[in-house]
C-alpha cells in the first residue's frame, strides 16, 4: 500500500516536536547530501528559478516524509525518497541518483514515499503548454535585449498548485503604477539615474545577487545559505528535514505567487521604458530575463526564505532581513527591475513565508547555539565577510 502524503503529513504533525526530535540525535548528513544533489542538477542542467524552487520543494518533501518515517534508518529512507524524486526531475542521471542511494529494505520504504511525492509532481500544472498569446498596450511587456526572446518564461508557473496557500493568487498585490503616472515616472527615474551612477559595491551587489542560468538560482542561494546556518547547530535529522520542507516549499510558494502577478499586469521592464521615454542607447548592467517585471521574483523568494529563516535561527533575524534587503535592491542596481518591484515583491514573499510557517504543524524554533555563524554565502568576490550589519543601511539608499 502506497501512502498519501496526507498520512505523512499527520505523522509530522505527531513527531514535529522539540521532545519527539531531541531523541534522534542523528546530524542529518543524508539531507545534507541530497539538497546539495539537487543544487547540482539545477546548475548543471540550467533549471530556470521557478522550476528550480518546483524541485527543491519536491525533494525537501520527500525527505521530510522519510525522516518522518524512516525512524532508525532515516537517512536510509530519506536517501531513497530523494533518489525517487530525482528520478523523476533529472531522468538523465537517475542511474547515478540510484547508485548513491543504494539499496535495502530502508531504502525501498524511501523510495515508496518518494513516488507519493512524485504523483503529486505529475499533477501540478507544470507539465501544461502555454496556448496563450502576448497581449499589446502601453507599458506591456515585450520581448528586450539582449535576445529579445518571444516566449515569456513560463508563463502558467502563476497556476501550478502551491504547497501552503490556496493559490498563487491569494495574496496578489494591486497593479504597479499606472503608465504615465507620476509614480512610473519616478521609478523610471530612479532607474536611470541609479545606472548612471553605480558604486563599485553596488556592482558587486548586482552580480553577487544575479544568480543567473547555469547556478543554484536564487531558491539555490537560500538553501545554502541555510545550509551553513544549519552547519553550526547540533540539529537532528528530523530537524533538518523540517527546515529544508518548510524552506522550500515557502519558496516554490513565492515563485508561484510572484509569477501569477506577473502574468496578471504583463508589465514592462525598464530597458524597454527607458529606450522609448530617456535614452534609446540605455542598456541594463546585468541582462534582462524575458519575462514581465512586476514583481520581482528574487525579492520575493528572499523575504520567503529570510522570514523562513528567521523563525528556525532566531538569532540572525536581523542578518536575514538585510541580506533579504540587499537581494532585492540588487535588482535595481543591475538596472531590471524598478524600485515597485522590487518592494512589493519582498513584501509578498514575506507573507508567503509566514504562511509556510502557519502551514507547517508542529514547527519549532532550534535550539540556540553558543557558536556565532557567519556565512561564506555572504561573502563578497574578494573573500572577505560582507559586514550583514552595513546591508540594511545600503540596501535603503539607492
Amino acid at each position: 500500500m502506497r501512502l498519501s502524503l496526507g498520512a505523512v503529513a499527520a505523522a509530522a504533525a505527531l513527531l514535529g516536536s522539540p521532545a519527539s526530535v531531541a531523541a534522534n540525535p542523528a546530524h542529518g548528513d543524508a539531507v545534507k547530501r541530497w539538497i546539495g544533489v539537487t543544487l547540482g542538477e539545477i546548475s548543471s542542467h540550467r533549471t530556470n528559478p521557478p522550476r528550480a524552487s518546483r524541485a527543491l520543494a519536491h525533494v525537501s518533501a520527500a525527505m521530510y516524509a522519510a525522516a518522518v518515517l524512516g525512524r532508525e534508518e532515516r537517512d536510509a529512507a530519506i536517501s531513497g525518497a530523494a533518489s525517487e524524486v530525482l528520478d523523476y526531475l533529472y531522468p538523465d542521471h537517475a542511474a547515478t541518483f540510484d547508485a548513491l542511494a543504494g539499496s535495502g529494505e530502508a531504502v525501498e520504504r524511501g523510495r515508496v514515499l518518494g513516488d507519493a511525492v512524485v504523483r503529486r509532481a505529475q499533477s501540478d500544472g507544470a507539465d501544461a503548454a502555454w496556448t496563450g498569446t502576448l497581449p499589446t498596450g502601453d507599458g506591456i511587456w515585450v520581448p528586450t535585449p539582449p535576445g529579445f526572446v518571444s516566449s515569456p518564461l513560463e508563463p502558467l508557473a502563476g497556476t501550478w498548485r502551491t504547497w501552503n496557500l490556496t493559490s498563487g493568487s491569494q495574496f496578489r498585490p494591486g497593479p504597479p503604477p499606472a503608465y504615465h503616472s507620476a509614480a512610473w515616472w519616478a521609478d523610471l527615474q530612479t532607474v536611470y539615474a541609479v545606472s548612471r551612477s553605480l558604486t563599485a559595491d553596488q556592482e558587486e551587489t548586482a552580480l553577487y545577487w544575479a544568480d543567473g542560468a547555469g547556478t543554484v538560482t536564487p531558491p539555490g542561494h537560500w538553501n545554502k545559505i541555510a545550509l551553513e546556518l544549519a552547519a553550526n547547530e547540533n540539529l537532528s535529522t528530523l530537524q533538518l528535514a523540517k527546515l529544508f520542507v518548510t524552506l522550500n516549499t515557502a519558496q516554490a510558494d513565492a515563485f508561484i505567487a510572484c509569477w501569477d502577478t506577473k502574468y496578471a499586469y504583463w508589465s514592462e521592464r525598464p530597458v524597454t521604458a527607458i529606450r522609448r521615454a530617456l535614452d534609446p542607447a540605455w542598456s541594463s548592467m546585468i541582462a534582462t530575463p524575458p519575462f514581465p517585471s512586476y514583481v520581482s521574483g528574487h525579492s520575493a523568494t528572499s523575504g520567503a526564505a529570510s522570514t523562513v529563516l528567521a523563525h528556525f535561527f532566531p538569532r540572525h533575524a536581523h542578518e536575514l532581513a538585510a541580506m533579504a534587503d540587499e537581494a532585492a535592491i540588487s535588482r535595481l542596481y543591475g538596472g531590471i527591475h524598478f524600485p515597485i518591484d522590487n518592494a512589493v515583491g519582498l513584501a509578498l514573499g514575506r507573507e508567503v513565508g509566514r504562511e509556510a510557517l502557519r502551514g507547517n504543524a508542529g514547527a519549532f524554533l532550534i535550539p540556540q547555539a553558543s557558536r556565532p555563524w557567519r556565512a561564506s554565502a555572504s561573502r563578497n568576490k574578494r573573500g572577505s565577510a560582507r559586514p550583514l550589519s552595513t546591508q540594511r543601511a545600503r540596501a535603503a539608499a539607492p
